[in-house]
């Protein structure tokens, strides 16, 4: 019994150090702390609360959101994609020189000229959303504004676009220029022409939907809305520019030499006329201004030196010489505001002509 007993001890002790010296050799093993009872008499001591992991700010001060700068998604495409060519359509990319014909569904980099043929059309899409499209006999050049990488344009220098950009453009993004005026902030549809007509040439802007803004030689147009249509003639050595309301009533702003610019309203048939002159003493350009209301009528004209306000002059015609022109005018049959007057009444004479006597002569 005591051999039995003994044995048994030793099982035991053999045991729990084999335990120990496995554990030891485990890196796996977790140790586990040790417990130890509270005696009579002890005051229990509360566990320790876990602390949160630092976020670098100070104690009192409120956790900032994470940042959701992200960046802003552009209108345009960087490249300028051609779809639905029809007749002829060539393009001169600037890698190549020369005019080739336009491929399908291709993207041209900016800086590229796309011109048509008689009876020929041409869509050049900045986006899928937004572009121009090419009538027949129109030259046009694509690239980006100089001081906006993101913002696109075109360069009109023949012929005839059509313009499908989203009536909600920003400001400056898109612009047409021309010869004769630039047509900035360009939103919703528009149809710009640009033709010669013997030594001038001939500028039609027509608003479909949205709007735009015109900026020529000492003249800008702030606002042109939907439905409305002006057109401006100017003389290709720019001696004489002519600005005419087809369709619509807008907002002129002209130059006058100073600071003060002068606004008008144009209306259907009133008629803008700036003329320029290089003065043969000083060099300087003269310029004349007149405007003339829808039946011919002088309504304010003034002249200017550029670059000198001190010889500047404007004159705004008298009302009382408005009201005598409008006594002359009905008189003729007309009115200042271009309708005609109604015709006067035949008045029946009285008197009925005596008969003409013949006088027989004497025999």
């Amino acid at each position: 019994m005591k051999l039995f007993s003994y044995m048994k001890v030793l099982s035991v002790v053999s045991l729990s150090l084999a335990l120990t010296l496995l554990a030891q050799d485990d890196p796996t093993a977790v140790p586990q702390p040790a417990i130890e009872t509270a005696q009579p008499g002890d005051t229990v001591q509360p566990a320790p609360t876990q602390q949160p992991p630092a976020t670098g700010t100070q104690p009192g001060e409120a956790l900032q959101p994470a940042s959701t700068n992200k960046p802003k998604d552009k209108i345009f495409d960087i490249l300028a994609r051609v779809t639905s060519p029809r007749g002829i359509a060539e393009v001169n990319n600037p890698d190549v020189g020369s005019f080739q014909p336009v491929a399908v569904n291709k993207a041209y980099p900016l800086g590229s000229t796309f011109r048509t043929g008689p009876g020929s059309t041409l869509f050049v899409n900045f986006s899928v959303a937004d572009g121009v499209q090419l009538m027949e006999n129109t030259e046009a050049i694509v690239h980006a504004d100089p001081k906006n990488p993101d913002a696109r344009g075109v360069t009109l220098v023949r012929g005839q676009l059509k313009t499908f950009m989203k009536d909600g453009m920003p400001e400056e993004m898109f612009s047409v220029t021309t010869p004769n005026a630039i047509c900035k902030s360009l939103a919703g549809r528009a149809e710009i022409a640009l033709r010669g007509k013997g030594d001038s040439e001939e500028l039609s802007v027509a608003t479909i939907t949205g709007s735009l803004l015109i900026e020529g030689l000492q003249f800008s147009i702030p606002t042109l809305r939907a439905a409305n249509t002006v057109n401006v003639l100017t003389a290709t050595n720019r001696s004489l520019s002519r600005l005419i309301s087809e369709k619509g009533d807008f907002k002129v702003v002209l130059s006058t030499g100073t600071e003060f610019p002068v606004a008008y309203d144009l209306s259907p048939r009133a008629i803008i006329k700036i003329w320029r002159e290089v003065a043969p003493v000083g060099g300087r350009t003269i310029v004349s201004t007149l405007v003339m209301g829808p039946s011919g009528t002088a309504r304010h004209r003034f002249v200017y030196a550029i670059g000198r306000d001190a010889l500047a002059t404007g004159e705004l015609v008298d009302q009382a010489v408005l009201e005598q022109q409008e006594k002359i005018l009905k008189t003729l049959g007309g009115s200042l505001s271009g309708q005609k007057a109604e015709p006067k009444e035949k008045q029946e004479t009285k008197e009925e002509k005596a008969p003409v006597v013949e006088k027989k002569e004497a025999q």
